[in-house]
Order: structure tokens, then C-alpha cells, then sequence
């Protein structure tokens, strides 16, 4: 199994799983506490709230990945990464900064302006991302996802989820995301389900694991709750999905998500 250092955090079995905290700067994305276009109120959150409470990772967004809004092109992106740039400028923390783009210019600008990793939610759609990544010897998250730049993770069959995983190019510092949630309107619960209940079997890919399932639409229909009363279904997921090989949790819920991870890390099987 590889591992894969991120600004000298390791992540992957050899490590405990690391608390992917997150940061808004698009002023679409649906969840408001989050969401900030002030830096230093932005660098204010991430130091009293993400770090202070666990978070090894700030993964700062740029525009809301919800299939209702339009996508923004390369260059609307580029417009906002100021305000992401001079974010982590203001920060007094130490996080792992990572950037979450589908472009890999705009990759290329956050890398030198001071991130660490990238957040590909388009699983390398633009040919350029993984050589840009591995030009400035960054880790980067691949989700599952058409090579498509507008449809990212519009994939509902585990397997056609881990042949897209598995497929090159993958960089030496590859984190895989299996996309859980309703990427596409043919994604059923009984299709995240799978995927869960499967999720051990992305280890044979040898790299790390991050899930991003925090409050999603899928537990609400499990447990039947709202997205502000999902926070148990959540934790609840995130302690399995640690058991069943998950290095890296992505949520707005740090503390809770932490202990959760530690439960599953602590009493889970031993990963290999």
C-alpha cells in the first residue's frame, strides 16, 4: 500500500486518518457557515474552527459543485483564487492547504501561490492535471468521474467507479474518492449502498482513500432527516468507513468527525 506525504502530513495506512476541514469562497455553495469572501474572516474560521478543532487539511473551494449552478471556467476560478490565496496568507495555523479545481491552470497558480494539494472533483478531465501535480510534487485527490469537465463523479456502478480509479494517469502521490452522493440524477441510494459496503475493495488500488460524506442526501434517506439533523448518520458513517479503509474524512463537522474517525481507527480492524 502506498502512502503519500502532503507538505510532510502522511496520509495512508501507516498514518491515522487525517480531517479534510472545509472553506468556501464561492458565495453559491450551499452551506452557509462555511462560506466566506473576506479573507481574514476566512483565515478566521479556519484557525478557530477548522484547526482548532482537528483538522489537518482546509480544503478551500472555489465555486459550489452542485449540479444546479452553472460550472465556472477556468478563468472565473482564477478570479476567486485571490481571495483563497490571500485566505491562507492571513492563516496562523499550519494546515495542509489543498485547492479544490477541476483545472489544471488554475492547479498550477494556487501550487505556486502557496497550496499544497489539489481536490480534483473531475478526476483528472483536464489532461494537464496530473503532470501539473507532479511538476510541483503535490498530492492530489482523484474522484470518479467522466472525463468530463462540466459532469464530475456522473458515475453509479462500483465497478465502472473503480475502473475509473484504477485508470492512468495516476500520479506517485494519488489519493482516490469514490464519489459518493448524487452526482448524477441515475445514482440510487442502492448504488452509494454498494459502494459503502465495497469500499475496502479501493484499497486494492494501493493508495489512499478520502470519502466526503458528511450530512449527504444519501444517510438523510436512510435515517429519514434533514440536512441540519444528519450530524449522528454522518458520524455514524464516518466510524465504518475508517474500518473499511478510509484515510481521509472530508466534512464541515470537524470535532465530531475526528472522534468519530478515531473510534472506527481505534476499533476497526487493522488495515493493511
Amino acid at each position: 500500500m502506498q502512502n503519500v506525504v502532503a507538505a510532510g502530513l502522511g496520509i495512508g495506512p501507516e498514518h491515522p486518518p487525517r480531517i479534510m476541514g472545509v472553506l468556501n469562497v464561492s458565495e453559491e455553495s450551499p452551506y452557509d457557515p462555511s462560506v466566506y469572501d473576506d479573507p481574514a474572516d476566512a483565515a478566521e474560521y479556519v484557525d478557530e474552527k477548522l484547526v482548532a478543532e482537528g483538522a489537518d487539511i482546509v480544503d478551500i473551494g472555489l465555486e459550489s459543485a452542485n449540479k444546479r449552478f452553472d460550472v465556472l471556467s477556468a478563468e472565473e476560478e482564477l478570479d476567486r483564487l485571490g481571495t483563497a490565496l490571500e485566505t491562507i496568507e492571513h492563516v496562523e495555523g499550519d494546515p495542509v492547504f489543498s485547492i479544490e479545481t477541476r483545472y489544471a491552470d488554475v492547479a498550477d497558480e494556487a501550487l505556486s501561490g502557496g497550496f499544497d494539494m489539489v481536490n480534483d472533483i473531475c478526476g483528472f478531465a483536464d489532461p494537464k492535471m496530473a503532470a501539473t501535480c507532479e511538476r510541483h510534487d503535490a498530492a492530489v485527490v482523484k474522484m470518479a468521474s467522466p472525463p468530463d469537465l462540466k459532469r464530475p463523479g456522473a458515475i453509479e456502478r462500483v465497478d465502472d467507479i473503480y475502473d475509473t480509479l484504477a485508470s492512468e494517469p495516476l500520479t506517485d502521490k494519488t489519493i482516490l474518492d469514490p464519489a459518493f452522493g448524487g452526482w448524477s440524477e441515475e445514482k440510487t441510494l442502492a448504488d452509494d449502498r454498494e459502494t459503502f459496503h465495497r469500499l475496502g475493495e479501493f484499497r486494492e488500488l494501493e493508495r489512499p482513500i478520502l470519502v466526503s460524506i458528511n450530512r449527504k442526501n444519501f444517510l438523510g434517506d436512510v435515517v429519514g432527516r434533514d440536512t441540519e439533523d444528519r450530524l449522528p448518520a454522518s458520524l455514524a458513517a464516518t466510524s465504518l468507513a475508517v474500518e473499511r479503509g478510509a484515510d481521509v474524512i472530508r466534512t464541515h463537522d470537524v470535532a465530531e468527525t475526528r472522534d468519530a474517525a478515531i473510534i472506527g481507527h481505534a476499533f476497526g480492524r487493522e488495515r493493511q
